[in-house]
C-alpha cells in the first residue's frame, strides 16, 4: 500500500474515533461534577438536553479516574477550568452562589417503605452558577430558566451533581438566605399568553419569577414517568409531594432584600398537577390561561412545538390514561392530532375542576391577555 494511502487511512480512522469520543462527552451534561456525592445509581441513562424526557441518574463519565488522568485526558481538553473549583459547594448551596437546574431520580426513588414513608432516596440535584434575576434585565428576552441557563459558561461546561437529601440537610439551619412565600402559580396549556402575564409580574421589584423550571415539572411526573417507564406503581405520592416541597424550597431561597414574593410559571404539562400544587400551595394565588381549542391545538401541533403532545402519548399523566380508559381509547392508535386534542382538554378539566371545586384560581382566556398585556390579570 503507497505510504499516502497509509497516512490517509490513519487520519481517517483518528478522526473518527475523535468524533466517537465527543459525541459521548456532548451526551452528558456531568462531565465536570466531580462531586463526593457523585454515585452510579439505578436508573438507566437518559439525554439531559432533552428537556420533554425526564432526567434519571448517570453518573459522570470521568467518576472514578485519577485525577492525574482525568488532566491529561481529551475529556478536561475540551472543557475550561472551572473557577470555583477549590470552593465548598454545600457552602456555594448555602450563599445562594449555586442553584439548582435539574434533578436525577431512580425508578426506586419513590418506593413505599413502611419505616421511612417521607424522605425519598437517590435523587441528585444538578447545580451551578447563574443569575437568577437575569430575566429582570429584559423579561422577553429571558422569557424561562432555559433562557436564562444559557447565558451562563459554569452551567453549560460545570455542573455538579449533589445528593439532594444532603443539601436539604445542610440549608435547615442556614441563615444565608431567606425563604419566599409562594404567592402565585401561572398554569396554562401552552401558547396561551401566560408568558406576558410571567413578564409583567417579572417587572416589579419585589418580585422573584420563576418560569417554567425543568425541576419542578420533572418531579410533578416522576410517579407517572415510573409508572409509564418501568411499568411500577410502586411510587408513593407522600415522597414525590416532600421533592416538589425540597425543590421548590431550593428555588425560592434569595439574599435579595427587596425581593419579598415567588411567583411559579409551570410547564404547560405541569397543568395536570394542578391539584397537587394548590395542595401544597392553599394560599397561594394562581391563574390558567386557555386559547380557543383550534387555535391552541394548531399551535401544539407545529414543528418544533409538538414536544409536549409527543411526550403525552408515551408518557400520559394519570389525568389522560384515565379519561382515555374512561372513553375506551388507546393512545397507541390515536393520531398526534388526536392525542394532543386529548391533552389539552384534560389540563383545561383540570384547571376547571379546581376552580370549581375550591372556589379560588383565575381562569383566563387568551384574548383577555392580549388586550391588557397581562397587567390587568397581574392587578387582579
Amino acid at each position: 500500500m503507497a505510504p499516502y494511502r497509509t497516512t490517509l487511512i490513519i487520519i481517517v480512522l483518528a478522526a473518527a474515533s475523535l468524533e466517537a469520543v465527543s459525541a459521548r462527552l456532548v451526551g452528558n451534561r456531568f462531565l465536570h461534577a466531580a462531586d463526593g456525592d457523585n454515585h452510579s445509581v439505578e436508573a438507566s441513562p437518559s439525554q439531559i438536553d432533552n428537556e420533554e424526557e425526564p432526567p434519571l441518574d448517570e453518573p459522570p463519565l470521568h467518576v472514578g479516574l485519577p485525577s492525574s488522568e482525568l488532566r491529561g485526558s481529551l475529556i478536561a481538553a475540551q472543557f475550561t477550568a472551572d473557577p470555583y473549583a477549590h470552593r465548598d459547594r454545600m457552602e456555594m448551596i448555602q450563599t445562594g452562589e449555586l442553584g439548582l437546574v435539574g434533578i436525577r431520580y431512580s425508578p426506586t426513588s419513590f418506593a413505599a417503605d413502611y419505616e421511612n414513608d417521607i424522605m425519598y432516596s437517590n435523587v441528585y440535584g444538578e447545580f451551578c452558577v447563574f443569575n437568577s434575576q437575569l430575566n429582570k434585565v429584559d423579561p422577553s428576552y429571558y422569557p424561562t430558566v432555559k433562557d436564562v441557563l444559557s447565558q451562563s459558561s459554569h452551567c453549560s461546561e460545570h455542573r455538579y451533581t449533589i445528593q439532594l437529601g444532603k443539601v436539604m440537610d445542610a440549608l435547615k439551619n442556614s441563615k444565608d438566605a431567606k425563604t419566599l412565600p409562594v404567592s402565585g402559580m401561572l398554569f396554562h396549556q401552552g401558547y396561551s399568553g401566560a408568558g406576558l402575564i410571567s413578564n409583567a409580574l417579572t417587572a416589579f421589584e419585589s418580585t422573584l419569577v420563576v418560569s417554567e423550571h425543568s425541576a419542578i415539572r420533572d418531579a410533578l411526573s416522576a410517579c407517572d414517568v415510573i409508572r409509564n417507564r418501568y411499568k411500577s406503581d410502586d411510587c408513593s405520592f407522600a415522597k414525590q409531594q416532600k421533592l416538589v416541597l425540597d425543590i421548590i424550597s431550593l428555588l425560592s431561597r434569595t439574599t435579595d432584600k427587596n425581593i419579598q414574593h415567588l411567583f411559579l410559571k409551570l410547564h404547560s404539562s405541569s397543568a395536570a398537577y394542578l391539584p397537587t400544587l394548590h395542595a401544597l400551595y392553599p394560599s397561594a394565588k394562581w391563574t390558567f390561561s386557555y386559547r380557543n381549542a383550534e387555535e391552541t391545538l394548531s399551535k401544539s401541533m407545529q414543528r418544533k412545538r409538538n414536544v409536549t403532545c409527543t411526550k403525552a402519548k408515551r408518557n400520559p399523566s394519570m389525568a389522560l390514561s384515565e379519561k382515555s380508559a374512561e372513553n375506551n381509547l388507546d393512545l397507541e392508535h390515536l393520531s398526534h392530532h388526536e392525542v394532543c386534542a386529548l391533552h389539552l382538554s384534560t389540563l383545561l378539566e383540570a384547571a376547571m375542576r379546581e376552580h370549581d371545586i375550591s372556589g379560588t384560581g383565575l381562569l383566563v382566556s387568551y384574548d383577555d391577555i392580549i388586550s391588557s398585556s397581562g397587567n390587568i390579570i397581574v392587578e387582579e
